[in-house]
């Protein structure tokens, strides 16, 4: 009798670990395709309060519960140029999934610039401004563009270097991917 607990035992552990492995490795997947580097350990994402170009103030609070793709830009950076559309294309697509893109542009005292590029990309997602560039230094961007992936519970999920076709099939399961993360 108690070898059948043994073997039972035994039989369970070994279907949750291979339970556990295909769901890491699922999220690993959609990660690695759209080239995310993974944290070592999920910490909270830095908070911040920054000014639209109307002049509203929004923090990274005011879209907790939602998946963020948090996208820092300026309108001199040309693969940023590129980039915009398809993340307006994939914020059109999953918006009403929990997802949320918030874009930071440094463009030091550029409002109007800023603007223009709002207008022709047609941009609808949160437009957010960081003149002085502190946001910036606080998730240590060196380079455009650059995003951070962050969970409905408010941790980094993922960082991304360099632009992106986020309208892509990869990054659509990656999205997926990160709305479902806890």
């Amino acid at each position: 009798m108690n070898s059948i607990k043994y073997y039972f035992s035994l039989i369970t552990f070994v279907l949750l670990q291979a339970l556990t492995a295909t769901t890491a490795t699922g999220h690993e997947d959609s990660f690695i395709k759209m080239g995310i580097v993974s944290p070592k350990s999920e910490k909270l994402a830095p908070d911040f309060a920054l000014e639209t170009l109307t002049g509203e103030i929004l923090s990274l609070k005011d879209f907790k519960g939602k998946a963020v793709l948090l996208n820092f830009w300026a309108t001199w950076c040309e693969p940023c140029k590129k980039e915009l559309p398809s993340m307006q294309k994939i914020y059109d697509e999953l918006k009403s999934d929990g997802m949320e893109i918030v874009a930071i542009s440094i463009d030091r005292n550029k409002k109007e610039r800023v603007g223009k590029y709002i207008e022709k990309y047609k941009l609808t997602f949160p437009v957010l401004l960081d003149p002085s560039q502190k946001v910036r230094k606080n998730y240590f961007i060196l380079g455009l563009p650059t995003s951070y992936l962050i969970g409905s519970d408010g941790k980094l999920k993922g960082f991304i270097s360099g632009a992106r076709e986020w309208n892509s099939d990869a990054s659509k399961e990656m999205f997926s991917t990160l709305i479902h993360l806890q």
